[in-house]
């Protein structure tokens, strides 16, 4: 006889669901490539991820089992592209800038990625290589300048894709032993392999770090993100901190001390943990 009390997959999904039921009103700050700071909530996360779920599958025609990748800094639109690409049933890859034009064209011809969201910083990099990708359909342009311009064909601003679709989307039915994101080994012992994770060993993770004898976080805290989004899934924290209700903010590792210290002037006291990937306030 099964058990019938909370029977649910433990997807993705169901932590950003959670996230806008129980703390739709705390704040997400970013800290962007210009330098410009960008604040809203976890319910303005929760409906433009519904907006771009829409978009990537109306109009990028992405379905489940897709490769999506990512080319891109810290920052809420990264984390939108976390949530978005396995609601709908596809896998989110995440690129390591840090590594060759050899082994980034590999790794994108391997994995077969139909669309990648590259940032505009990060654009020429990807223009030394476009003609030797096989299978890339179209590049999204993240926070580009009006003057911005490129190479790379078949591309829209991010902003762009978005315009228009709804904050309605009905997810699909997903397996929690489905696979909802990807990484590349730095290729230190022959060329990278990919690793791909489970929805459910991503909730799982989640779920542990913020216990008492992981990072032990609440919703009392501050989370201030180092660790890249584009290694190893950011080691959880963007599922985490939605998860446990934190406050989140999102800085590029070049703006980890500016952060710390304007984040450290906003209160009276606090604990403070620092680690290799992230900064804690407690309030």
């Amino acid at each position: 006889m099964e058990g019938l009390i909370m029977n649910y997959p433990l997807t993705t999904n169901t932590i950003l669901e959670y996230g806008n039921s129980a703390f739709h009103h705390k704040k997400i700050i970013s800290h962007l490539p210009n330098g410009d700071r960008h604040e809203y909530t976890i319910r303005d996360l929760y409906q433009r991820c519904k907006m771009l779920a829409n978009a990537l599958t109306q109009k990028l025609g992405v379905t489940k089992g897709d490769m999506v990748g990512t080319y891109a800094w810290n920052h809420y639109q990264h984390l939108e592209l976390y949530y978005a690409i396995p609601g709908t049933g596809a896998i989110c890859h995440t690129i390591n800038i840090r590594l060759s034009p050899q082994q980034t064209e590999f790794i994108i011809n391997h994995s077969e990625d139909k669309v990648i969201f590259v940032d505009a910083t990060l654009v020429p990099l990807l223009e030394k290589i476009a003609d030797k990708l096989e299978t890339v359909e179209y590049y999204i342009i993240i926070n580009a300048p009006v003057e911005f311009s490129t190479t790379l064909r078949n591309t829209i601003h991010y902003e762009t894709l978005l315009e228009g679709h709804s904050v309605i989307f009905e997810w699909p039915h997903i397996d929690e032993n489905d696979a909802c994101g990807m990484c590349y080994t730095s290729g230190t012992t022959g060329l990278p392999k990919g690793v791909l994770y489970s929805h459910r060993s991503t909730y799982l993770h989640a779920a542990t770090i913020l216990s008492p004898n992981a990072a032990n976080i609440s919703n009392r805290d501050i989370v201030l993100l180092i660790v890249p989004q584009f290694h190893v899934m950011a080691w959880g924290y963007p599922y985490m901190c939605i998860l446990s209700g934190g406050r989140y903010g999102i800085a590029l590792h070049t703006f980890a001390t500016r952060c710390y210290h304007r984040y450290a002037a906003e209160g009276k006291s606090y604990k403070s943990k620092w680690s290799a990937h992230h900064l804690v306030r407690r309030v």
